[in-house]
């Protein structure tokens, strides 16, 4: 008998903490929604601008890929593996490039012409790089050929 009274136990316990882990995601869900809108779109992404932000992780400690498919999954958001499929991942960047693009002109005119003179004012600036972390050369230059290629698929020329 008494072993059957710690099964309930343990039931009331995983349900309590299904009830916490509940309120936990949809008190951040807000939060995720605005990472998504502004094109965090891959689940290591979300996990590096949760961290960056210095966002506790499930258990108090640090997100990874796994526990923002498990928090995505909770809050019943977009969790399929399409979320970061190539096109998925190319509108997203095109989308940060065009965010960043009057950042990057700003820059070039206050005289940061260099590539590593503009990774070292985005990252003084504070401005996370794709991935959440610091800008480096390869990363500026990755977003100026993006921003050059948008600038001539939209037939618009700008400097």
């Amino acid at each position: 008998m008494e072993q059957v009274g710690e099964e309930n136990v343990s039931r009331k316990g995983a349900l309590a903490n299904r009830q916490r882990a509940d309120a936990r995601a949809l008190a951040l869900l807000p939060t995720i929604q605005k990472l998504m809108a502004a094109g965090f779109v891959s689940h290591r992404g979300l996990a590096n601008e949760l961290n960056r932000r210095g966002m506790p992780g499930a258990s108090g400690g640090r997100w990874h890929r796994n526990t923002v498919v498990r928090m995505l999954k909770r809050l019943g958001l977009p969790n399929r593996g399409g979320i970061s499929s190539g096109l998925g991942n190319k509108r997203a960047a095109d989308m940060r490039a065009e965010r960043l693009g009057p950042t990057i002109r700003e820059l070039r005119k206050a005289g940061f012409v260099s590539i590593k003179a503009i990774a070292a004012e985005l990252n003084e600036r504070g401005i996370a790089a794709p991935r959440g972390g610091k800008w480096h050369i390869t990363t500026v230059t990755r977003l100026l050929e993006r921003l050059e290629r948008l600038e001539l698929s939209s037939g618009r020329r700008r400097r």
